[in-house]
């Protein structure tokens, strides 16, 4: 690969990272790697395809933007194959819906955002619910 591909992959991984719920710290200890392997990732575009694969999920861009600079950058940029959940309806609410949404997709696939938070979390929404309706 000529070293100008390699400038453009990172510029497309650094994007992902600054755009991203992630720190690069937390992507390091998810993918299981080093935080300067990260760091180089950012600077030099050099990342193997099993962790470009996993950075990938974790940041929400797709892998093949990613690795090639073609394609949507994310599922969101490709609304005609995206599926018809809840979530999606959901996300469509707004930008600020459609990046919390983003965020919780990732941060569980990170195991941040795990079954007992998210229980609470939706404890909470029902609390302010409540709240809402009364007043």
């Amino acid at each position: 690969m000529k070293e100008i591909d390699f400038n453009a992959r990172a510029a497309r991984i650094r994007e992902a990272i600054e755009n991203g719920p992630l720190a690069m710290s937390e992507i390091a200890d998810t993918l299981g790697v080093a935080r300067t392997s990260v760091l180089n990732w950012k600077r030099k575009g050099n990342i193997n395809l099993d962790n470009l694969k996993g950075f990938a999920q974790l940041t929400g861009y797709r892998f093949w933007w990613l690795a090639f600079g073609e394609g949507p950058k994310t599922y969101g940029d490709d609304e005609e194959n995206q599926p018809r959940t809840p979530m999606a309806e959901i996300a469509k609410a707004s930008p600020e819906h459609a990046r919390f949404i983003q965020c919780v997709s990732h941060m569980t696939a990170a195991k941040v955002f795990t079954p007992a938070l998210a229980d609470s979390f939706t404890q909470m929404l029902n609390a302010v619910a409540t709240a809402k309706k009364a007043e």
